[in-house]
């Protein structure tokens, strides 16, 4: 887009144009991965307490939840004797997500909180006991996945829970500190 302005003064004619602004665009989706913010980083930007506090007790960090590979993948998870939570972030898109066979899609449009996302269960979990929910923000896809880690599926005290039905309450403290944006 140009702009100028032009002025008849004694016959010299005097015009001068604007450098060419090119705006970026509003969906980070869009630019090419190179040119894309930096990823969210759960590890940093959510305080423990903030999990601690949605699964109803004390958390340990672990270990092999982590990975730290900027722009690609960032990752941590934190647990106790009843749950596991991972949260991880990445340029994984929707459809890539909706497409992975190892996943089936429990709900495409959930909400949690003001929140919309997409949830995921493993294909092959016949226990119930893992789900996954998938925001996708300004600074990338945010994973949050909570594992039941007891044989009778136990959490905060209900027998027999299922995963799905049990992750808004241990996801809704840290959704948000989730980045904006609900993209598609």
């Amino acid at each position: 887009m140009l702009s100028g302005c032009a002025s008849d003064q004694g016959g010299d004619q005097a015009t001068t144009t604007s450098p060419v602004v090119t705006e970026s665009p509003s969906n980070p989706w869009d630019l090419p991965i190179e040119q894309r913010p930096a990823l969210f980083d759960p590890c940093a930007e959510i305080p423990i307490e903030a999990v601690e506090q949605g699964v109803g007790s004390a958390v340990v960090g672990i270990a092999k939840f982590s990975n730290r590979d900027p722009g690609e993948l960032i990752s941590c998870g934190w647990g106790n004797d009843e749950v596991q939570l991972s949260l991880l972030s990445t340029w994984k898109s929707r459809d890539e997500f909706i497409l992975d066979s190892e996943f089936k899609v429990e709900d495409a449009q959930v909400r949690v909180g003001e929140r919309s996302g997409l949830r995921l269960s493993g294909r092959d979990d016949l226990f119930d006991s893992s789900c996954v929910q998938l925001f996708f923000t300004s600074r990338g896809t945010v994973w949050m996945r909570l594992d039941l880690v007891t044989g009778l599926n136990e959490f905060n005290g209900n027998r027999l829970s299922k995963a799905c039905e049990v992750i808004d309450q241990a996801i809704l403290p840290l959704v948000d500190m989730v980045p904006e944006g609900d993209f598609q």
